[in-house]
């Protein structure tokens, strides 16, 4: 983990899961940090973990309907949504999605995407999940989709301009980032959704680095934090 508290920002250890999760997805609510599906290097999972960030512990939850790994993650409403991803031993990609409780302990199946998802991005904005990218049997994808809660439903919305799997995603000031990712190559270059108008915008400047699988957070940044 990042401690941000000091003149020097520095990464601690943290305690280890109590499963190896390659491909995992992972959320936070309410000073819970979830770890959710993946593959621990003989079969992908359907289990998942909850890490308490005040007593620095690992216990594990309920397990999901669905083995997914490769798999996206959003929270919204306290609610955990888990997207797509791909069943290793049936070798499917998934179309499917879901949401944890944490007051329940349980999973609840909502509407499938229009599209089969691995390694899809997932952001939350405005009360609105969305599911970019991602790729399925036949190729890496341009394609996004919106769920929202209240009508239980999936939608198309505008294509990004790049094909983006693996990407990450942010929102900030009322627009869905979207960085990095993999379209046969690493991507150096990020975009952004404005809801209002349904389009993408390219950021002008691109990262220093191509990224994906990498992670992206929009934080207050300190005074005293550093760039480099």
């Amino acid at each position: 983990m990042l401690d941000l508290s000091s003149e020097t920002p520095c990464w601690k250890p943290a305690v280890d899961m109590l499963v190896r999760r390659d491909g995992l997805g992972v959320g936070l609510i309410n000073k819970y940090l979830y770890a959710v599906g993946g593959h621990d290097g003989t079969n992908t999972l359907n289990s998942a973990g909850a890490f308490n960030c005040n007593t620095q512990e690992w216990c594990m939850i309920s397990n999901m309907s669905t083995r997914r790994n490769y798999v996206g993650v959003g929270v919204l409403n306290n609610l955990l949504y888990v997207v797509g991803g791909e069943d290793c031993s049936s070798r499917q990609y998934l179309n499917s999605a879901e949401y944890y409780n944490p007051s329940l302990d349980t999973w609840t199946p909502v509407a499938e995407m229009c599209a089969r998802r691995k390694s899809v991005s997932v952001g939350v904005l405005d009360d609105v999940l969305y599911a970019v990218g991602g790729s399925d049997e036949s190729e890496i994808l341009i394609s996004v989709e919106l769920y929202r809660p209240s009508t239980g439903v999936w939608t198309r919305i505008a294509d990004m301009y790049f094909y983006r799997q693996l990407a990450r995603v942010v929102a900030l000031n009322g627009l869905l980032y979207v960085v990095g990712g993999n379209d046969g190559f690493g991507l150096d270059s990020a975009e952004f959704y404005n809801p209002d108008t349904n389009t993408w915008t390219m950021v002008t400047s691109s990262m220093n680095v191509a990224r994906a699988v990498a992670r992206v957070v929009a934080i207050d940044r300190p005074l005293h934090f550093k760039t480099y």
